[in-house]
């Protein structure tokens, strides 16, 4: 079929994407860089001003912080997933019983751990540390820990579905009022009011109150999709799809945590204490390295799961480039910036030796872990969820400690892991998605993707400018696509139609505004489908038409008439663009 006649090309491009993309990206990498300055700076704070007992208390402290962060990113993720698949489904109100779901379990899960660790705590904190001079101090911040767990596990909720609704901006205020409110809070527990390690863990469970308030307060105003309420159970939701779907960001967490034991157990053995010492400020950094290899995949986690369960392959393919493509600069400048400040985190952490080679070895490894994360983002919300969790295992926790331990035996610098850990987790992927292929021949080898539609050409995506004459010229060129794949003279007219008069009305109402299209049109089991969806301020054509009917308004006639004719025609606002969906 001829794709190009006129001035318009039947192709999709990324101008869409990348709008839509942008918008989510630099509040993602945000949100990652300040909760990790936030720990940086609560830990120089109270290792300043209390010494190296409580910081050290602080650190023994760090596994009840991460269990939290475990049950909360498991419960939530798995439904804001499944609730982004809802969406690309039409399915509002089950992604809103998700979300009232996601609160409530995590309400239950808060009171559990709560009441479960108080009264364990003593010999809670005597498990986590045998020295007597510091097992008080551990008790002390663990059980404000503890009396904390709601906002804690609840702030997920809010961090996960504010960024389904489009709203990045306000996920971004949220992690910055935590991370300022924590030091902010720091410096008045530890220097006004002096509280000690009571009120270090007081700061931190205070900062995470007021975020995770302020995240509801605007994820239950008149703009959001989720009205607040609380549902125990989904029923068109099954469990085990909800906790295969939160299982990727559990076992990130907790391969994380085994990580730092295994990696500090081998650089003890081959090292001694110093290098020890050396991987605590290397590990540090490589938080911050999170900002660009996590806030990356995060920021199109949202769209990936609507154009997953639209089974929308052509847009999920350009979105994995534009990660790549806005992932790599990123990387180049936090390698150059590291490199050049190596000697200077070298000094801040009282270090002699050079960080040089470690931060060289890092650099190297960003681009394979950003590789490594947006694939298993991708696995994760496209229901591929052993390829998520087997790259997570492999990246996070066993290729890095099976190449330390190698490069010890072979007495080979150590350092080399943080790049062989990256590089080794990619080469084994593609061995696997090889064999995977041979397999599973109606698949796509890299994305897994059913390509049945592409193939016969049953479906095509393509971009439009929001000008008349590439509204008019997209309209006939869907003609020609419509008739060419067997649809009946009537039915194309019908596609024609409410191709033209929506976006004409569209773009009429967003003219301050240069609006761009992303459609889809597919025919399956005598279906037609089209997909428009649009940027702009939100506006809703359908529901101005029925409110326009009877007041003498021609501007909406069309599409009445379309609405008419069509067994439905839907709209929604997802990731902070509109969409419309028509069915013939």
């Amino acid at each position: 079929m001829d794709r190009q006649t006129g001035s318009v090309s039947l192709e999709q491009n990324e101008k869409f994407l990348k709008k839509a993309y942008g918008k989510a990206l630099i509040p993602c990498m945000l949100s990652i860089l300040s909760g990790n300055i936030n720990i940086l700076a609560d830990g120089i704070l109270v290792g300043q001003r209390l010494g190296t007992d409580a910081l050290a208390a602080i650190n023994f402290s760090l596994p009840v912080y991460l269990v939290l962060c475990i049950v909360g990113s498991f419960l939530v993720s798995g439904t804001a997933i499944c609730a982004s698949e809802a969406i690309g489904n039409n399915q509002s109100s089950k992604a809103q019983e998700l979300f009232k779901m996601a609160a409530s379990w995590c309400v239950l899960a808060s009171v559990f751990i709560t009441a479960a660790g108080l009264l364990c705590l003593k010999p809670l904190a005597g498990l986590l540390c045998y020295e007597e001079a510091v097992s008080p101090l551990v008790e002390e911040y663990t059980g404000v820990t503890l009396s904390g767990t709601l906002p804690k596990i609840l702030i997920y909720v809010p961090f996960w579905y504010l960024r389904l609704d489009g709203r990045n901006r306000q996920v971004t205020a949220m992690m910055l009022l935590m991370g300022v409110g924590n030091v902010l809070l720091d410096l008045l527990f530890l220097y006004v009011v002096p509280l000690g390690v009571f009120g270090a863990a007081l700061a931190s469970v205070m900062a995470t109150a007021a975020s995770c308030l302020l995240g509801f307060v605007w994820l239950c105003d008149k703009k959001s999709s989720f009205p607040f309420g609380f549902c125990f159970v989904c029923k068109g939701a099954p469990i085990r799809r909800i906790v295969r779907a939160g299982s990727p960001s559990a076992m990130n967490n907790l391969f994380q945590t085994l990580r730092v034991a295994a990696v500090n157990a081998l650089l003890l053995k081959s090292g001694g204490s110093m290098l020890v010492a050396a991987f605590t400020a290397v590990n540090c950094i490589s938080a911050f390295e999170e900002s660009v290899t996590g806030g990356v995949p995060q920021a199109a986690s949202a769209m990936l799961g609507i154009y997953s369960g639209e089974h929308d392959n052509k847009s999920a393919r350009l979105l994995m480039m534009r990660q790549i493509k806005s992932g790599l600069p990123y990387c180049l400048l936090f390698s150059v910036a590291i490199l050049a400040g190596a000697d200077l985190i070298a000094d801040a952490y009282g270090l002699s030796a050079s960080l040089r080679f470690a931060f060289f070895c890092m650099s190297l490894g960003m681009v394979p872990a950003l590789f490594c994360s947006i694939l298993s983002g991708y696995y994760n919300v496209s229901g591929h969820e052993m390829w998520a969790n087997s790259i997570i295992l492999l990246r996070v926790f066993l290729m890095p400690c099976t190449s330390l331990f190698l490069l010890g035996r072979l007495e080979q610098d150590p350092w080399w892991f943080l790049f062989w850990g990256e590089a080794l987790t990619l080469l084994v992927w593609y061995a696997a998605t090889g064999i995977s292929r041979r397999l599973r021949s109606g698949r796509s080898r890299f994305l897994l993707m059913d390509n049945a539609l592409e193939e016969t050409g049953r479906v095509i995506n393509f971009s439009v400018r929001g000008e008349d004459m590439d509204i008019c010229d997209a309209s006939s060129k869907i003609t020609v696509f419509c008739e060419e794949n067997g649809m009946l003279p009537r039915q194309v007219m019908r596609v024609s139609l409410a191709m033209e008069e929506l976006m004409t009305v569209i773009v009429s109402a967003n003219q301050e505004e240069g609006v761009e299209f992303d459609l889809r049109v597919y025919s399956l089991e005598g279906v037609i489908g089209i997909r428009i969806r649009y940027s702009g301020k939100e506006f809703n054509p359908l529901r101005r038409a029925k409110d326009a009917a009877g007041k003498g308004d021609d501007m909406y006639m069309g599409i009445r008439m379309i609405e008419d004719m069509v067994e439905a025609a839907m709209y929604q606002r997802t990731f902070g663009m509109n969409t419309i969906q028509i069915y013939i």
